[in-house]
């Protein structure tokens, strides 16, 4: 009889790029989703982080700086100014310089005689204000207003030009001013009453209401008073 061989298995060969025990990369799957383009990622990416001009101008900033709540209550003065430019098309001349001194001379008497007493008041009531706070909220008011009217002034250059009653032309130029203001009184009261929701007592939360209730009612009627007597088109139509 003849011995039989003993029968050796012999491992196949790794192949080309591997080694022994370490498994290779996974085939690519058919179904698979292909990999996002770069440029695909890239550009929601850099909308999100270049905000528009017009966001800047009114975003809520976590920290109050001087310098830029000057810069943005003066961008709104000279948006504004843009709405007495087309105020005043409708008599030239010296008419523009007017209209255009006159419209953000109410913005700046709410600022400077409104804000400073809303201050105080809020103070006799412990509210948990610094003047930065106040400031900013002011600043993005003047913006907002000032975005408006600046937005209203071309539609506004139209109607009164081509009006033919100049009752209807200051009506008109008296609702555009309206709006604005409007607009501004209601940011900034939003702006300052986020700030007092801190307090839960009633009595204090009441006091609040009425001081920025009151505070509203002077604005408009400050407003107005300053309107009438330095724009020439809203003076009883007699200008």
């Amino acid at each position: 009889m003849h011995a039989q061989a003993p029968c050796l298995l012999i491992p196949p060969s790794p192949e080309p790029g591997t080694e022994a025990g370490v498994p290779g990369p996974a085939a690519p799957r058919d179904d698979a989703p292909p990999p996002p383009a770069a440029g695909a990622t890239a550009e929601p990416a850099a909308r999100a982080g270049h905000p528009s001009w017009t966001a800047s101008l009114l975003v809520e900033r976590p920290a109050a700086e001087l310098r830029q709540d000057l810069s943005r209550f003066g961008v709104g003065v000279g948006l504004a100014s843009l709405y007495g430019l087309a105020l005043g098309a409708r008599q030239g001349g010296m008419s523009f310089v007017h209209h255009a001194a006159g419209v953000p001379a109410a913005m700046v008497a709410v600022a400077c005689l409104g804000v400073p007493a809303l201050t105080i008041v809020l103070t006799l009531f412990d509210a948990p204000l610094d003047p930065s706070r106040v400031l900013s909220a002011t600043a993005r008011a003047a913006a907002a207003t000032g975005l408006v009217l600046g937005g209203l002034a071309p539609a506004a250059a139209l109607f009164i030009v081509t009006s033919g009653s100049q009752d209807t032309a200051a009506l008109m130029g008296l609702l555009g001013l309206a709006v604005g203001g409007a607009l501004g009184v209601r940011v900034f009261l939003r702006d300052l009453g986020a700030a007092l929701r801190r307090d839960q007592s009633l009595l204090t939360r009441s006091g609040y209401t009425a001081a920025l209730l009151g505070f509203a009612a002077f604005a408009v009627v400050l407003a107005l008073r300053v309107w009438w007597e330095a724009l020439p088109l809203l003076d009883g139509g007699n200008s």
